[in-house]
This record gives structure tokens, C-alpha cells and sequence, in this order.
């Protein structure tokens, strides 16, 4: 299954919403960030959303008159099944830009998501800081 996603290009980033799933909305820094997140944000709402909230997909032809760059996002059944069977929860967080270009280089580097990546680093901190919270 797919939906179309609209891509629009800001100054500060590739903004993305999926206008068949009110609230289904990402960003990335570049295309192919914001492509990824945009796959990554799909399979979250899917997974958790109520199912009157989830609309038939709609067709190119009756999005195309909302301009900004319409692109299918296949849904992927893997990451979206993931997320339904973690105790999860989905947050937005804001970096600095060059924290934010060091972060993806790495987690690029070792082949992880920006999720797991951050996920990881959180952990070893606790572990590391068990009285300091």
C-alpha cells in the first residue's frame, strides 16, 4: 500500500505532510533524509493510529492541485510492525544544525536510523549516570 506525500522545500528544511492522514507530518535536512522520514513517520501512524482516523489512500490526480512535490511513500509493513509490537512512543526534538550534520554522518556511517541512533547514546548515558536522575 502507498500514500502520497507532499514534499516542500523551506529554507530550513524539506517539510513533509501526508494529506490522507491528518497529523502524519515529518521534515528531513535533505531529500533523501526527509524521504526517509517520511516512510519512517507512515509506518509509525499506521501502527498506532485509531482506525477511523485512517483514510483510503488517495490518487495522484486528486492530490496534484495541492502543489509542493507529490511522491509516493510505500508503506513499509517491517517498520510499521516494529511499532506495533514496541511500547513505543513517537517525539519530535530539535538539534542545532551542526550537532544535527555530525549525527547523520555517524549514524550514516554505522548504517543506524536517527531513532536508534539517538536511542543508544540515551542509553549508555543513564547507564553511565544511574544516580545522576
Amino acid at each position: 500500500m502507498k500514500y502520497y506525500a507532499i514534499l516542500k522545500e523551506t529554507p530550513e528544511a524539506i517539510e513533509v505532510e501526508f494529506p490522507d492522514l491528518e497529523g502524519c507530518v515529518t521534515f528531513g535536512q535533505d531529500w533523501d533524509d526527509a524521504i526517509e522520514n517520511a516512510t519512517d513517520a507512515l509506518a509509525a501512524w499506521l501502527a498506532h493510529a485509531e482506525p477511523r482516523f485512517v483514510k483510503k489512500p488517495s490518487s495522484f490526480e486528486e492530490l496534484k492541485h495541492l502543489g509542493g512535490t507529490l511522491m509516493a511513500i510505500v508503506v513499509d509493513e517491517a517498520v510499521k510492525e516494529r511499532y506495533e509490537n514496541l511500547d513505543s512512543k513517537r517525539f519530535n526534538v530539535i538539534f542545532p544544525t551542526n550537532i544535527l550534520n555530525r549525527v547523520d554522518l555517524f549514524r550514516k556511517e554505522v548504517g543506524l536510523k536517527r531513532s536508534k541512533l539517538l536511542q543508544r547514546a540515551v542509553e549508555e548515558f543513564l547507564h553511565a549516570h544511574p544516580s545522576g536522575l
